[in-house]
């Protein structure tokens, strides 16, 4: 357990780290942006940056308590704490989203004189900001559910961003105001998409459902063509932590093959190791009785 540092590493945390930075800047600069040119739409963009500097902050606790040791009533260590940060994230992001929607619609039915050449040059900060961020993570965002959703956080930034600066062209060459909180109101959709995102599957995974990229009948498969193996029930197949699986289960084995318990268990570890990346294996043999091995023969 302690061995597995996939979405744990040093390095994405060095990437957390720089993102925190940026997206810190970026929020405190939207948000005085905001302010001054009465632009609900950078308001709201801020609001979401600030969104993922919470995101970064809890990520970078939790990698930190994932890599402290397993113990006697933590068995699993902390590798549960990403996904429970996870679930928080995309909770608070989903009451942000509902909130800038609220304050939009408010903003549509009476619309306030925005400073549209002040709203492009602050849009323009934050995009540059999120592309930074993005470029960071873009070859490792798969590793882990919460660089995941720093990476996704970073792609709606960026779509946020244009859309606030497009608006704030729109303002600056056509004086139409009501384009800053229709803008304001899609940044609020996009970020309840991405919060449902996060919320679905880390609930899914405290569920203990079976990850989505396996099938239990194709488990169930490759440990029955293993030699020896007569059968498998109560197969469980979850998810510990991002890109950590663990199978548990029973397998029958005829009487004379007992003895090759040791044998048949190291052979169906290693084939769902290399066959589907499941690490973690507890199985337990049973030996089938001469009745039923009979029965299944007749």
């Amino acid at each position: 357990m302690q061995s597995y540092s996939l979405a744990f590493s040093r390095d994405s945390e060095h990437r957390l780290w720089l993102t925190f930075g940026i997206a810190s800047v970026v929020t405190v600069i939207e948000l005085l942006g905001g302010i001054s040119s009465h632009s609900l739409a950078l308001l709201s963009d801020s609001g979401h940056v600030f969104t993922d500097v919470l995101t970064i902050g809890v990520s970078i606790l939790t990698m930190r308590l994932a890599r402290k040791p397993h113990s006697s009533t933590r068995t699993f260590g902390y590798h549960r704490a990403e996904i429970l940060s996870a679930l928080v994230n995309g909770s608070t992001l989903t009451f942000i989203a509902f909130l800038i929607i609220y304050e939009a619609y408010g903003r549509l039915l009476q619309p306030s004189q925005v400073a549209g050449s002040l709203v492009v040059l602050i849009a323009l900060v934050g995009l540059a900001g999120n592309l930074a961020v993005a470029r960071l993570f873009l070859k490792s965002w798969r590793s882990s559910l919460n660089v995941k959703a720093v990476f996704i956080h970073a792609i709606g930034d960026i779509l946020s961003s244009s859309g606030v600066m497009i608006g704030g062209l729109v303002v600056t060459f056509t004086g139409y105001n009501r384009i800053d909180p229709a803008i304001a109101i899609l940044i609020g959709i996009l970020i309840l998409r991405n919060a449902y995102g996060l919320v679905r599957e880390s609930t899914e995974i405290l569920l203990e459902s079976t990850p989505k990229h396996l099938q239990l009948e194709t488990v169930a498969k490759a440990i029955l063509a293993v030699e020896g193996v007569n059968g498998i029930h109560d197969l469980h197949v979850w998810t510990i932590t991002s890109g950590l699986y663990a199978v548990s289960g029973h397998i029958t084995v005829k009487a004379e093959t007992i003895d090759e318990g040791s044998r048949i268990i190291s052979e169906v570890s290693s084939r769902l190791k290399n066959s589907f990346g499941i690490d973690h294996v507890t199985l337990q043999l049973e030996r089938q009785t001469l009745e039923k091995i009979q029965s299944n023969e007749n």
